[in-house]
């Protein structure tokens, strides 16, 4: 969904063509976290016209060039993208989950997401709590390896509830 994600919320603001929103998602790094290939951009496209989320706004011919087909976004679409961010929330599994979602937070209501980044920060910080709890019962008997798998375990757990803290604060200003 985070694709789509992007995709709608980037249409959101204005109409454009697959291989803009391309060009956009390399912009903002997004590259980085989730390769985006021609099939994959444009079976997105397909998928969200069949739900009618976007429309055809037009095509473009030139000369020793493929047609370009402009999308808008529709109210379903802008629906669709809404209820897109707040699950991308509300099933938080990992961070980068919420790079697409978060660019798109000005098309959301903001307490609504402070809500649920409170949930996720409740979430990830029980996860921490348990796995120092587990952690300590066993840490006697493991060897050096272990204890520096689960120093980086704990320490990226840690990282990601910094994270959340700070996108809460960020979402508390907006």
């Amino acid at each position: 969904m985070s694709l789509q994600i992007f995709i709608l919320g980037v249409l959101y603001s204005g109409n454009h063509h697959p291989y803009d929103i391309k060009k956009m998602f390399k912009k903002d790094n997004l590259e980085d976290i989730h390769t985006i290939t021609d099939g994959t951009l444009y079976y997105n496209f397909d998928v969200l016209l069949k739900k009618e989320c976007i429309e055809k706004i037009s095509v473009t011919r030139d000369v020793n060039r493929p047609e370009k087909t402009t999308y808008g976004i529709t109210d379903k679409g802008r629906e669709t993208l809404q209820q897109g961010i707040y699950n991308s929330f509300k099933q938080l599994k990992d961070i980068p989950s919420l790079y697409s979602p978060t660019i798109f937070l000005k098309y959301v209501d903001k307490n609504k997401v402070a809500f649920l980044i409170e949930e996720g920060i409740e979430k990830f910080q029980g996860q921490l709590e348990r796995n120092l709890l587990e952690w300590e019962v066993i840490q006697h008997e493991a060897p050096q390896s272990a204890h520096l798998i689960q120093e980086h375990v704990l320490n990226q757990k840690r990282l990601e509830l910094d994270w959340l803290k700070k996108l809460l604060a960020y979402v508390q200003t907006l």
